[in-house]
């Protein structure tokens, strides 16, 4: 089973760290095709945030210090819907092997309440 999503601590330091130059990546795990994009704490791709930070002058996409997650493509509507804390909190409490199983369970997290994550 392949990662859901990896914290840029984690994903930078790594022979993932070659998404910060695409915005993302490709891998290929048990033949399975999985895809990554790097995205900040809404959800939003690198490449969305490039634009933005474009049209407002400023340098970076994401600022230092705002996470910088990488996030398996097929779950990114349910890490956009729920948010970065609401995400992982499900992904750390419930046992998902699947997006279904995770869409299954939105609802439950949308209404929780959660602090916020070291980083976030």
């Amino acid at each position: 089973m392949a990662a859901i999503v990896m914290a840029e601590e984690y994903w930078r330091n790594s022979m993932f760290s070659i998404a910060k130059y695409y915005g993302g990546m490709n891998l290929k795990i048990g033949g399975e095709n999985v895809s990554y994009t790097i995205v900040n704490k809404e959800g939003k791709t690198l490449l969305e945030l490039s634009e933005e930070a474009e049209k407002e002058g400023r340098h970076m996409a994401i600022e230092p210090g705002e996470p910088a997650d990488l996030v398996d493509n097929r779950y990114l509507p349910i890490y956009r819907e729920l948010g970065r804390n609401r995400f992982l909190a499900m992904i750390e409490n419930e046992t998902i092997k699947t997006p279904e199983q995770a869409r299954k369970l939105v609802s439950k997290y949308k209404e929780m309440e959660v602090k916020d994550v070291a980083g976030g």
